[in-house]
């Protein structure tokens, strides 16, 4: 994958943003699978053309409205591909539960870079013979690892569009995100050998990371009780779809240790290969020129499932409601934190409630908070500072 991709690559990549993006337009869940035989109006159609054309920044190719009089999926999956030779890189969207969503243009060469740096990172492991991808495809750590890792590297690759994984298999490498993991450390007792796995998005619990290396867990972690041998290692990425994977660590305790194409510039400043400064979107500790570790976010974003959630945006959106006159959101506790809300209803509480029910149903499951508490006021401290409360 030196410049763009081949067509069974760009068909999986295609069927992700295709699914994703309809969804998204009628305001649904996101289906398992793209069904390229579902009937779409004129205005679903712009919406998926101009959806590629951005993501696959066609319009460097001036052949962009090409795609409204193609009609065959297997049509547009061959445009693009031939298309993806002429373009400078892929254009990946931040998910929006932070704000507005923003685009971050990864050229075909930074791609490769760091597929080279995961890829060797890995291997000094275990080998790896076939990438399992049990994510979406069309963001940034699905592409890297499940396409630009395995094109770039010559290795077979899987990508999964159904609920459950495939039957794995030694030399594997399972690439998913938390609450997958979370998933398979409570359920499958065992592993081929040697297999890896990747994580990233969210900071695995210290638990799941255990459990999923066959380590020794207290015996409240409701774990299989027939747990035999366990992963051969499991890596954390730590990035961002704006800059990309950045470190890795093997173990949850351990520091971040940056990738091959990145040096530290300051305190707050990376380094790429391609000589781009590039700011760090974390407070940082720096052991040394390579290893860091982490502190909070310089915004307020947190994780939520895996997935980055500003809970200011989400108490924004609530309060667009005109039944809400105010609201706090914050994370619940606990190993893995939803959201909650404080709201002080416009008039009714019964208005409010049902406001809130009709609009969060259209929400993505990390924006949506599963406790709403109501109230005639926020809950305050003494010096009238907004405090906790209790779901």
């Amino acid at each position: 994958m030196p410049h763009g991709l081949p067509e069974a690559a760009c068909g999986d990549v295609l069927r992700s943003l295709l699914g994703a993006a309809l969804s998204a337009h009628r305001g649904t869940e996101a289906p398992p699978a793209w069904d390229a035989s579902a009937p779409l109006d004129s205005l679903e159609r712009l919406h998926l053309a101009a959806s590629v054309n951005t993501f696959f920044r066609l319009h460097e190719t001036g052949s962009e409205d090409r795609l409204l009089m193609l009609r065959d999926f297997d049509d547009w999956v061959a445009f693009v591909a031939e298309a993806t030779s002429s373009t400078s890189g892929l254009a990946f969207q931040t998910s929006g539960s932070t704000g507005a969503p923003t685009s971050h243009v990864h050229p075909w060469a930074h791609l490769a870079t760091e597929a080279e740096a995961l890829h060797q990172r890995l291997t000094k492991v275990a080998p790896i013979e076939r990438v399992v991808a049990w994510l979406p495809l069309h963001h940034l750590y699905g592409f890297m690892l499940g396409v630009a890792l395995p094109e770039r590297m010559g290795l077979h690759r899987v990508w999964v569009q159904t609920a459950a994984p495939p039957r794995l298999h030694a030399g594997d490498l399972l690439v998913t995100v938390p609450p997958r993991w979370d998933y398979l450390a409570r359920t499958r007792p065992d592993w081929p050998t040697p297999m890896l796995g990747v994580s990233s998005t969210a900071t695995l619990a210290p638990a799941t990371h255990a459990a999923l290396l066959g380590q020794d867990l207290p015996e409240d972690q409701n774990l299989p009780e027939d747990r035999t041998g366990g992963l051969t290692g499991l890596l954390d990425i730590y990035g961002s779809t704006e800059t990309g994977g950045i470190a890795t660590r093997w173990q949850p305790e351990a520091p971040y240790t940056l990738l091959a194409h990145w040096q530290r510039h300051d305190a707050t400043q990376l380094r790429h290969s391609s000589g781009a400064i590039v700011p760090l979107l974390d407070h940082t500790a720096w052991l040394d020129e390579r290893r860091l570790t982490l502190g909070e976010r310089y915004d307020a974003v947190i994780s939520i499932g895996g997935v980055n959630v500003n809970p200011t945006h989400v108490a924004q959106r609530l309060e667009a409601l005109a039944s809400v006159a105010t609201c706090a959101v914050r994370p619940t506790s606990g190993a893995a934190p939803r959201l909650k809300a404080f709201v002080v209803p416009a008039a009714s509480e019964a208005e409010a409630a049902a406001d809130i029910a009709r609009a969060t149903a259209q929400w993505p499951a990390a924006e949506r908070p599963v406790s709403i508490t109501y109230g005639a006021a926020l809950p305050r401290t003494a010096l009238g500072k907004l405090s906790d409360w209790s779901a």
